[in-house]
């Protein structure tokens, strides 16, 4: 499931998608959207993210990976540093 979305970065609108990892990892990947580029690797290892991916429809889970790189500035980190931002969903 892809889930594509626009964000304002540093003043411009760009175009981004997520995605849950298709190698059966708990990890929801946040990318360029022209580029494929990852930009943010949201993790839902450990007890509660386990349960999170169990419980919550995979695009209910991408919606809430969303907002939380939104809330915590990891797509602009990313996109200004050019290195991967990595967090626990």
């Amino acid at each position: 499931m892809i889930r594509n979305f626009d964000y304002n970065v540093g003043g411009k609108i760009g175009q981004f998608c997520a995605s849950l990892a298709e190698d059966g990892t708990r990890r929801v990947l946040i990318s360029d959207a022209d580029s494929a580029q990852t930009l943010v690797i949201l993790d839902a290892s450990g007890l509660l993210g386990a349960l999170k991916v169990e419980l919550e429809e995979p695009d209910q889970l991408i919606a809430h990976a969303i907002r939380k790189a939104q809330e915590q500035g990891l797509i602009e980190r990313a996109v200004s540093t050019g290195a991967i931002q990595e967090a626990k969903l």
